[in-house]
């Protein structure tokens, strides 16, 4: 059987010039089940197939899971082919790729003649402008990103990308001098990105107004002596610029 998967565009106003970024992350699970009923090819077998739209530069990340010995095809556009299957007994495969190809991308989860049952298909999706800062970012445009990567559990940030969700990373991107570290935990559904910045010149200020510029129709924004509290009107997610003796901690949550 054939399935579509849309993957949802979002594109964010990020500072005072408008300018546009693509922050698309998605993750969803997909299930199906091998019948009797589904297409058999003698040299194929028995399968399920899904459709993909994605961009030269997207990264796509996949862990199949089922209850016979599966294998996974990814055609590209251009009719070329890779194909995955389980490195052990587990009928479980994981499957990553950096799109090269744009187009409609096809995805095979296929059996053996014999071969029925249920099937699931984890996947992640990041898209180019989501798998690093642009050159000329700001701390609006740096909230929006983290904020993009949060809807799929920051995986792109994990050296396991299916790796338990509880746990703390080390945030290993290009900085664009925006901040000098940062540590995305997670704990029971609620993320905390950290990121840490020198607490000097005018840079609470600088902060300050680019995120009331971006942030001021959906979010409260509340100043105080001890720094920034910003909160989703109609949400959970919260955003914290805090001093620091000589640093600013730069933190945001989201569930």
């Amino acid at each position: 059987m054939l399935h579509r998967v849309i993957i949802l565009v979002f594109l964010f106003l990020l500072n005072v010039q408008a300018q546009e970024y693509n922050f698309d992350t998605h993750s969803s699970i997909l299930k199906g089940e091998l019948t009797k009923d589904d297409i058999f090819e003698t040299d194929f077998g028995r399968f399920d197939a899904y459709e993909l739209q994605m961009e030269e530069g997207d990264f796509l990340v996949m862990k199949l899971k089922s209850s016979f010995f599966p294998l996974l095809t990814i055609v590209a556009p251009s009719n070329e082919y890779k194909v995955a299957f389980p490195n052990d007994e587990k009928s479980e495969v994981v499957f990553e790729q950096q799109i090269d190809e744009s187009g409609l991308w096809q995805i095979y989860i296929a059996g053996d003649s014999t071969d029925i049952g249920p099937h699931s298909l984890q996947l992640f999706y990041v898209s180019q402008d989501s798998r690093k800062l642009p050159k000329n970012a700001n701390y609006c445009s740096l909230v929006q990103f983290f904020l993009s990567h949060a809807k799929t559990g920051f995986f792109y940030f994990k050296d396991d990308h299916f790796s338990k969700s509880d746990g703390e990373w080390v945030l290993r991107l290009m900085t664009q001098n925006l901040y000098k570290s940062g540590s995305v935990i997670t704990k029971n559904g609620i993320s905390r990105v950290t990121l840490i910045l020198d607490n000097k010149d005018d840079i609470f200020k600088t902060i300050s107004e680019q995120l009331k510029v971006c942030l001021k129709k959906q979010w409260n924004i509340r100043e105080n002596k001890n720094g920034l509290e910003i909160l989703e009107i109609e949400g959970l997610r919260k955003i914290f610029l805090k001093k620091e003796k000589s640093i600013l901690k730069l933190e945001i949550y989201s569930k």
